[in-house]
């Protein structure tokens, strides 16, 4: 997506004023990338939330890191 250079990126859960250009997809990568080296080294959920949440302190949507990060260390199923 980054390749195609957009003026405009309108993620579906975003904050009212966020950025709304390539600094969303980039915010995105970075995050996902973040996401994935925490998971490696966390034993479990509760260790990648603390992780992420020292990473990304000022994120509003703390439900889906929790979600998330229940599915990635195996303590939920997803769909």
């Amino acid at each position: 997506m980054a390749a195609r250079k957009p003026k405009v990126v309108l993620p579906a859960h975003q904050a009212e004023d966020a950025p709304q250009g390539l600094a969303t997809v980039e915010f995105t990568r970075d995050y996902l990338r973040a996401f994935d080296e925490e998971a490696a080294k966390a034993k479990d959920s509760a260790a990648l939330i603390a992780a992420m949440t020292g990473r990304y302190p000022d994120l509003k949507d703390a439900g889906s890191l929790e979600l998330g990060a229940k599915v990635a260390k195996g303590e939920m199923k997803w769909g």
